[in-house]
């Protein structure tokens, strides 16, 4: 049994949840170097095998990127992958408030052998949830 939290869709299909400022500034970077470069978005979707509307999606950030094709872009533009983080915010301000133990905590359960501990740690998670979906309706 799979434990997971619930996520945004984009309406795109292909993204777990909305694009946010780290897609913004991947996207930016990718505009900024492909005119340095002088390279249409025509060029670079033909490359990529999307229309040049998909590639302004990814260029203004209202699409995320997967990191495949971050790898082809870079790859394209003729940078590291790394370049198109630099500059962001660090990731303690970026993530306050949205990270916590227990996301890192909650995949490992799936780790763990199935025995009575798994299950018990499982129903205490489902328990907690349950309980607080109950407040939140009261």
């Amino acid at each position: 049994m799979t434990v997971s939290k619930p996520t945004e869709t984009s309406g795109s299909g292909g993204s777990a949840r909305k694009a946010d400022i780290v897609d913004k500034h991947v996207g930016a970077c990718i505009r900024e170097r492909r005119r340095e470069l002088q390279i249409s978005q025509q060029e670079i979707s033909e490359i990529l095998g999307v229309s040049y509307q998909q590639l302004q999606k990814y260029e203004n950030g209202s699409n995320r990127i997967s990191a495949g094709r971050l790898f082809l872009i870079a790859h394209i533009l003729k940078v590291d992958v790394g370049y198109f983080y630099q500059g962001l915010p660090p990731s303690e301000e970026l993530f306050k408030g949205k990270l916590d133990d227990m996301d890192f905590v909650l995949p490992e359960i799936n780790n763990l052998r199935p025995t009575s501990l798994r299950q018990a740690l499982t129903d205490l998670v489902h328990a907690i949830r349950d309980s607080e979906k109950t407040d939140l309706a009261d």
